[in-house]
């Protein structure tokens, strides 16, 4: 069946084990779980296999908040671009993007 499903990695799941050495180590190795499940975040589900090694993860971060993200969805003429207005690409970043586990993120991030 499919790998990616939170409840394998729970308890009497088969990866809780893997999961539990993870929470326990993954930072000292620089990796970061990216999606938590604070119940307070916004965006993306609590995905608990799902780290970001934070030496590389945190400049791309920061490198992708710095471009135009509306100027470069209609350069690409990307489907639906029309529909996405400012309010919206905002919320996504600030919801989607932002919304990781804040040790991932740029420390003057001023959005």
């Amino acid at each position: 069946g499919d790998v990616l499903i939170a409840s394998k990695f729970k308890e009497k799941g088969p990866y809780h084990t893997l999961k539990q050495w993870m929470d326990k180590h993954a930072n000292a190795y620089g990796f970061y779980l990216v999606y938590t499940d604070n119940p307070n975040r916004k965006g993306f589900k609590n995905e608990p296999w799902h780290y970001s090694y934070k030496p590389l993860s945190k400049p791309y971060l920061e490198a992708y908040l710095n471009l135009d993200l509306k100027t470069l969805l209609k350069k690409e003429k990307l489907l639906g671009n029309n529909h996405f207005s400012d309010a919206f690409i905002e919320r996504y970043i600030n919801e989607n993007i932002l919304g990781i586990n804040p040790s991932l993120l740029p420390q003057n991030n001023n959005r």
